[in-house]
Parts: C-alpha cells; sequence; structure tokens
C-alpha cells in the first residue's frame, strides 16, 4: 500500500472538491479514486508491456513519503486525464463551495490549475 496516508477513496461514488488549494472527497459522482494500480493477469487487454508499467508505477507511488498533514494520495479524474494529488477525506465543503467533477472543463481547469496547454485547449472548445 502506498504510503500516500490511509485508503480514502473506495468505489465510484467518490467525488473531489476542490477549494483554493485544498482538495477533499465526498460521496458524490466519481472523479476520485485512491491512487494504486492494480495487478492483473495477462489478457488481451493487459499485456506483458502494461503489467511491467504497472508495477514500475506502482513502486513510485509507493516510494512516496506519506503526507504530513495526514491526506491520502488520489487520482483526480478529469476529461483531460487524471491528476496525481493530496485529498482530504474529513473535511466536508458546502454543496455551493468548490469545483467539483461535475462542473465545466474551463472551472474544472481553472481550479486544478492544470498547465497552458490544457487551458488553452479548453478555450478552443
Amino acid at each position: 500500500m502506498a504510503k500516500g496516508g490511509p485508503t480514502g477513496c473506495i468505489g465510484k461514488a467518490c467525488q473531489y472538491v476542490i477549494v483554493d488549494d485544498d482538495a477533499s472527497c465526498e460521496n458524490g459522482s466519481g472523479g476520485c479514486t485512491t491512487a494504486k494500480l492494480l495487478d492483473a493477469e495477462l489478457s488481451g487487454f493487459h499485456d506483458q508491456n502494461l503489467i511491467k508499467a504497472s508495477r514500475k508505477i506502482q513502486e513510485i507511488l509507493n516510494s512516496i513519503p506519506a503526507d504530513p498533514h495526514g491526506r491520502s494520495l488520489a487520482l483526480l479524474s478529469t476529461n483531460f486525464g487524471a491528476l496525481l494529488a493530496w485529498v482530504d477525506h474529513t473535511k466536508t465543503v458546502p454543496r455551493n463551495k468548490g469545483v467539483r467533477p461535475t462542473d465545466d472543463d474551463a472551472k474544472i481547469a481553472k481550479a486544478l490549475r492544470l498547465k497552458e496547454k490544457i487551458a488553452a485547449r479548453v478555450g478552443a472548445s
């Protein structure tokens, strides 16, 4: 298990909420998952190259020191890809605050501070 704090997001209903410089999770529509790659047997959709890559990536994730603030390491899913982030599973964010995965792409890109290429792609759509 990754050193990045306790297991937080389990299941498809966990969603992230970004408020200023903080990320937290709550029950919702998904978009936040534990930063863990699964180990699976060889198959037509999970070949030897993917098995090897998954194991290497998981080794990297396991090497990340625990967060001093007790947050969990998570993958935040967007329409652009996934972002590795420290997420607090103890905070409650009011429904009228924060950016969630159900918000529009531009708002999500801004809240997650995605790099310029992504921001430009959002502006072009």
